[in-house]
Formats: C-alpha cells, structure tokens, sequence
C-alpha cells in the first residue's frame, strides 16, 4: 500500500471531531491529479480543480489545519475520482 493510500484511508476513518494537517490534504489531492488555485489576498480558501469532476473543492485553511467538515468533502472527491478511474489507485 502506497503511502497516498495510507493516507487516504487514514482520513476515511479519523474521528469527525479531530482537525488534519492542510498539507495531508494538499498531497492527496494534488497525488489525484487536482490542481490548486491559490487564494488571494490574504484568503484562507484553497480552490481544488479536477478535470473529471464538474465539482470544485474549496478548503478553508485555518492556521496549517482543516476542519472535519473538509475532510469529509475531500474524501468524497477522492471517491468519485477513484469510481471514474474504475476503481484502481494511483
């Protein structure tokens, strides 16, 4: 198991309650082909593209961590991308 899968299967079972490090989330994310914009002034919103999926991402940065909420939102894009892939990991 790769350490990208590692991670992703980590975050599909961390409690609701506890806070990830933003740059877990960036590695998944950018290890599934999405691509980043970065906010501008001063925002703490990271905009998330993928060419497969009609959805854009937006995680919301708070210091260098992200709430459940985002977490749960990541995991689900992961999933779809994943089930357009058929299934198979990168």
């Amino acid at each position: 198991m790769s350490q990208i899968e590692k991670l992703f299967e980590k975050l599909t079972r961390r409690p609701t309650t506890t806070d990830v490090l933003f740059g877990d989330i960036d590695k998944l994310l950018r290890a599934y082909n999405f691509k980043i914009r970065q906010p501008s002034g001063g925002s703490s919103h990271y905009t998330y593209l993928h060419p497969d999926l009609q959805e854009i991402v937006t995680i919301a940065k708070h210091g260098n961590k992200v709430k459940a909420a985002y977490v749960r939102m990541v995991v689900r894009a992961v999933e779809k991308v994943l089930e357009l892939q058929g299934g198979k990991e990168e």
